[in-house]
């Protein structure tokens, strides 16, 4: 077995059945990772939604759209970005209550997902008249992930698609901005499926005796060193004020270490192959959390092989090889609706990293997970 991580729980948003969640009596379940909190909207039952608040702004970030109808409608008015993992309707059926809510003049909300995606949002917005919104029509940037680029459109809805100027995604990075990027990486479900890690940077800190060795003092150059970096201006020209001029690039790597960050990654929905498992495991590879699929149970090997789906042993090996600080486990077939502790019970005998919701007084009634607490 991995080395034991400290534990640390999820703490549950409690709301009136029903109110959040499409399973009846499936809490929210949700998690602070350092500057977001990420919850699963529909329970770890419900259509695959991640919502991702970055707690310092009023915005979120969505991973998969299935039924979004209890989301608060300001959420949805918050949303900048939204990646799909695929389109089939447990992932996306949603999309149609957010686009409703995008009426009204709110910037493009940006779309990421795998070659097809624009076919699909674009069928939707056709869906529907738009002859009564005037200039308030939904707007969106739509992102398909091709390997080593984005293929990117404008679609505002009522109107053709306008294409816009690839960009190159050098490491699967679809998502840059100055306090964290988002990574994808595609897997098999007999179709191609995007998983995710948001990655948040750690705070730019001076190197020991970095200003003593390059001979200068700590000043507002350093500010604008940093936001050099952050914001990808490798060129940029900095005078720290020791009568020379340096490459931004050049004078970091003199002055400057950045602190890891604890990255989220989301991923469901795709076999247990060697290299969806590779793929992925390198994508998670020691993540503060990760969010991943454990549809069957083992006796149902069969039935995950014949649908592209992770069995409790495979989830939780991944979890394992990635050294991850915790997971969590969702997307469970529907037939163990009333058998949630028999799966719980059979992941927490492959992986000790298994992250299991609790009631809200903190008092567990599942004795096999004593000894882990």
């Amino acid at each position: 077995m991995p080395q034991k991580p400290a534990k640390q729980r999820a703490f549950e948003v409690r709301v009136e059945l029903g109110a959040l969640t499409s399973v009846a009596g499936d809490p929210q379940v949700a998690v602070r990772v350092g500057p977001a909190a990420a919850s699963l909207v529909n329970g770890i039952g419900g259509d695959p939604l991640l919502q991702l608040r970055l707690l310092h702004e009023s915005r979120s970030l969505l991973f998969d759209m299935g039924d979004s109808g209890r989301m608060a409608l300001r959420s949805a008015h918050q949303v900048s970005d939204v990646f799909i993992t695929h389109c089939h309707a447990d992932h996306i059926g949603g999309f149609m209550w957010f686009m409703r809510s995008r009426i009204g003049h709110f910037p493009p909300c940006r779309l990421y997902g795998p070659p097809g995606l624009l076919g699909h949002i674009e069928g939707m917005t056709r869906g529907i008249l738009w002859d009564r919104v005037e200039d308030r029509s939904p707007r969106f940037i739509i992102h398909e992930y091709h390997g080593d680029h984005l293929k990117r459109w404008q679609l505002v809805a009522g109107n053709h698609p306008i294409p816009l100027q690839d960009r190159h995604a050098p490491d699967g990075e679809l998502l840059r901005e100055p306090e964290f990027r988002v990574r994808a990486t595609t897997l098999d479900h007999g179709t191609p499926v995007m998983a995710y890690a948001w990655e948040p940077f750690g705070k730019l800190q001076v190197k020991k005796n970095g200003l003593d060795e390059l001979g200068a003092e700590a000043g507002p150059w350093l500010h604008h060193l940093k936001m050099a970096i952050l914001k990808k201006h490798p060129d940029g020209l900095i005078c720290p004020g020791n009568g020379q001029t340096y490459r931004a690039e050049d004078l970091a790597a003199k002055v400057l270490i950045q602190e890891q960050g604890q990255p989220i990654v989301y991923a469901t929905d795709f076999a247990d192959t060697p290299d969806n498992v590779l793929r992925l495991v390198r994508l998670a590879k020691g993540a503060h959390t990760l969010f991943c699929e454990a549809s069957f149970m083992v006796a149902d090997t069969d039935q995950a092989i014949r649908t592209h789906h992770l069995t409790t042993r495979a989830t939780a090996r991944i979890a394992n090889d990635a050294g991850v600080r915790q997971l969590i486990a969702f997307h469970f077939s529907h037939r163990y609706a009333r058998r949630r502790d028999d799966v719980y019970r059979e992941l927490a005998g492959f992986t000790d990293r298994l992250l299991v919701p609790e009631p809200e007084s903190g008092q567990s009634d599942r004795p096999w997970l004593q000894s882990d607490q």
